[in-house]
């Protein structure tokens, strides 16, 4: 009998799993990290995870334009310290896909934000445009880093096929609430030969605590397993994959292939041991387990110095441009 199924009933499936198709779920937990009711689901053939059920598309869409930010930041545009702290993951973003870019190359990069990432791509020497939801961030890059940021989602938007060489998606694929189709739009616009680079949370890390694992802007969690999985069933071929440290996001390269892959219509998506695998982790990360280990509390202390590290590297600075510039002229290489 599951904990959050006292009556070990079939759990009811409103939303199919968006990787194989299947309406055969467990149910993971019953409340988000604010204890508030929130249904999260796994699918027994493959493992993935997502909300259900879950609110209309548009309204979830309207969260995100108009409320996500303001929830999340506390604030419309981004402060200095969140410029620092952003160009900092930027820079690091770039490194992972320094090796892959050739002169001429056009980048986009989905779910933009404030427009770092692709401020970063443009100081280097590429094309780079930018896609964000939220209107406030995305007039921010626009204005402060004059760039070519459009106010729009995903699933509406329509790019030229074949228009970009590289295109990134970070921290975006758990919002949406078709990933599969949101990938299988992505290969399009994507030259043949094109990279797209995913980072997602990984629903195996123990980073957080048990009761933070599971919050409503995320739709969708994944593994390494269904993650590869599932850009495979959207036309890719993964070509590596990358756990980052400490957080243990899933970072994966994506490959459009140069010839078009024959028609995968009937292939199973299923995935065996991958549900009791992640189930097992999930089990066992308990918060007796979680406060007993070295993570929270190095973890707290790393947060407490890079928000006293931000605090005093901001002061000196009026512009969120003055501090991106700053920091890509100060770290090189």
């Amino acid at each position: 009998m599951h904990p959050d199924n006292p009556t070990n009933t079939a759990p009811l499936c409103t939303i199919p799993c968006n990787l194989c198709g299947g309406t055969d779920i467990d149910i993971l937990a019953t409340r988000d990290r604010n204890r508030q009711p929130l249904q999260t689901v796994i699918c027994r053939a493959c493992g993935l995870v997502w909300t259900d059920p879950r609110p209309p598309a548009e309204a979830t869409r309207k969260f995100y334009a108009e409320q996500y930010r303001q929830q999340y930041k506390a604030t419309l545009q981004p402060k200095l310290k969140h410029v620092y702290r952003d160009m900092l993951r930027a820079i690091q973003r770039f490194k992972r896909i320094e090796s892959l870019l050739q002169p001429g190359m056009h980048l986009l990069d989905i779910g933009a934000g404030g427009g770092f990432f692709p401020y970063v791509v443009k100081q280097k020497g590429f094309a780079v445009t930018g896609l964000e939801p939220n209107a406030g961030y995305a007039g921010y890059g626009r204005e402060e880093f004059q760039l070519d940021i459009k106010t729009g989602f995903i699933q509406e938007v329509d790019y030229d096929q074949d228009s970009f060489d590289l295109i990134t998606l970070n921290h975006v694929l758990e919002h949406l609430e078709d990933p599969w189709l949101a990938l299988t739009r992505i290969r399009g616009w994507l030259k043949p030969g094109g990279y797209l680079n995913v980072e997602v949370p990984n629903i195996e890390a123990t980073y957080h605590a048990p009761g933070n694992k599971f919050h409503r802007a995320h739709l969708y969690n994944f593994n390494p397993g269904n993650l590869q999985r599932l850009g495979e069933r959207a036309g890719f071929l993964v070509t590596d994959v990358q756990i980052v440290a400490g957080t243990r996001h899933i970072n994966m390269m994506m490959q459009r292939p140069t010839v078009a892959a024959s028609s995968a219509s009937g292939h199973s998506y299923a995935i065996p041991g991958n549900n009791d695998r992640i189930r097992k982790i999930c089990a066992n990360h308990t918060t007796w387990a979680h406060y007993l280990s070295w993570q929270p509390y190095v973890r707290f202390l790393r947060k407490m110095l890079t928000y006293l590290r931000e605090q005093l590297a901001v002061r000196r600075f009026k512009r969120g441009r003055e501090v991106a510039d700053y920091l890509l002229q100060h770290l090189k290489g």
